[in-house]
C-alpha cells in the first residue's frame, strides 16, 4: 500500500471540495483508507465484486464496463484523476457492482470507506457527508440524462439534445467536452464510427461544428427541430 499524501487530484475530488486540506490530512491519518497502485490492464473492480468504499482516481485513467453475453465490452464511462467510482453502490444494502472498473494506464486510487464518511465527527464529517450526498444528487441527475438521451428515436436526435444540454452546462455555443468520443458514443448508446459519421452528416447540413475537441452550435432551432 501506498503513502497517501495531499496531490491536488484528490483535493479536488467532490468528496473534499472546500475543506480544508490540514482537515482532509488527519481524516486519511484516522479513517481505514487505502491507496493502491494498479498497473494498466488491472482490474481494480470486477463485475458483481461487493462495494463498500468509494475510489477515488488520483492519476492514470480507467474504464467502467460491462461484458454482454457475446463477451463484447460496453463501455459505461472513462474516468480521469479527480474522479470517484463506487459512491453509489457502497450505501446499498447489495452494493454488488454491475461494472467492471480496469484501468487504462498505470492509476493510483483512494478507497475511502463508507462507514468512515459516516463516522466522521464534527462539522467536518457534516461537510464530507453534504459532499458525498452532492456527488450522488450530481450521478442521480447524470443517470436522468442518459435515459433521456436514450428515449430519443433518432441517434441524430440524442446527438442534438447532448449538445444543446453541454451548451446550456457551459454557458455558450462553444465548448469542449470532458469525454472521449469513444465515452460520448456508449453514453448515447451507440458505436463511435456511427456517432462520426452522424457529426459529419449534421455539420454538413450546417447544424454545427466539429473541431478536434469542442464543438460550436450554428443552429440552435434546427437541433431542437431534430427531437422527437
Amino acid at each position: 500500500m501506498d503513502t497517501i499524501t495531499l496531490s491536488p487530484a484528490l483535493l479536488s475530488a467532490s468528496l473534499f471540495a472546500g475543506l480544508d486540506p490540514a482537515e482532509v490530512a488527519g481524516f486519511l491519518k484516522s479513517a481505514r483508507c487505502r491507496l493502491d497502485s494498479f498497473p494498466r490492464g488491472a482490474i481494480l473492480l470486477s463485475q458483481g465484486d461487493r462495494v463498500t468504499a468509494a475510489g477515488v482516481l488520483l492519476s492514470g485513467q480507467i474504464k467502467a464496463y460491462r461484458l454482454n453475453r457475446q463477451g463484447e465490452e460496453n463501455l459505461q464511462s472513462v474516468l480521469s484523476p479527480g474522479s470517484m467510482f463506487g459512491d453509489m453502490l457502497m450505501a446499498t444494502d447489495n452494493g454488488k457492482s454491475p461494472v467492471t472498473v480496469e484501468a487504462l494506464e498505470d492509476a493510483r486510487v483512494l478507497f475511502v470507506p463508507f462507514e468512515s464518511i459516516m463516522e466522521a465527527a464534527g462539522d467536518f464529517g457534516n461537510r464530507l457527508r453534504i459532499n458525498l450526498l452532492h456527488e450522488l444528487s450530481s450521478r442521480h441527475w447524470a443517470l436522468n440524462r442518459k435515459v433521456r438521451y436514450l428515449s430519443e428515436r433518432s441517434l441524430r436526435g440524442r446527438i442534438a439534445l447532448f449538445l444543446l444540454d453541454a451548451a446550456r452546462d457551459q454557458g455558450g455555443p462553444t465548448f469542449t467536452l470532458p469525454m472521449t468520443r469513444e465515452a460520448m458514443a456508449s453514453l448515447l448508446g451507440v458505436n463511435r464510427s456511427a456517432l462520426s459519421r452522424e457529426l459529419s452528416r449534421m455539420e454538413k447540413d450546417g447544424l454545427l461544428a466539429v473541431y478536434r475537441g469542442s464543438f460550436r452550435l450554428l443552429d440552435r432551432e434546427g437541433l431542437e427541430g431534430c427531437l422527437g
